[in-house]
């Protein structure tokens, strides 16, 4: 990945956790203020344009990092889903120095961002690819 497209993802990252901040501004403001919330609502709809134009520039700078970027926060979002239906006992994420994969019964060990134990045994994780997938404890030789 290239510098220019680490720095705009980096500004989509600030962007985002100001929206975040904004939001709970937003939450807190009292319903009678309604200068304050249409102050704050409308920096928000500032971000995310301003979000959208950097997702722009970025798949105009490197498509193919555009597309695997598109097909993590895929995954994420379906992560998300996953864990709203079921309790995780345990959430491992990459680090920078440090690989994550999940072993298999096999001798298969499968890289991954991130993997989570849900309370039955099974796992979930998110491969490089951007994949989620889904093993029964059967399949799975590691104890969370």
């Amino acid at each position: 990945m290239n510098k220019q497209v680490q720095n705009l993802l980096k500004k989509i990252t600030y962007i985002e956790a100001d929206i975040e901040i904004q939001k709970q501004i937003l939450f807190s403001t009292p319903q009678a203020d309604r200068k304050e919330l249409e102050r704050v609502v409308g920096i928000i709809a500032t971000h995310k344009a301003e979000i959208n134009t950097l997702r722009a520039k970025l798949e105009k700078i490197s498509p193919k990092d555009h597309e695997h970027i598109m097909l993590l926060e895929r995954a994420v979002t379906e992560f998300k889903k996953i864990a709203s239906t079921r309790k995780f006992r345990s959430v491992q994420v990459m680090q920078v120095q440090e690989d994550l994969g999940l072993q298999l019964n096999q001798t298969t060990r499968l890289p991954c961002l991130v993997k989570a134990c849900d309370e039955e045994g099974g796992w979930t994780i998110i491969t490089l690819e951007g994949e989620v997938r889904q093993f029964a404890s059967s399949e799975v030789k590691e104890i969370p």
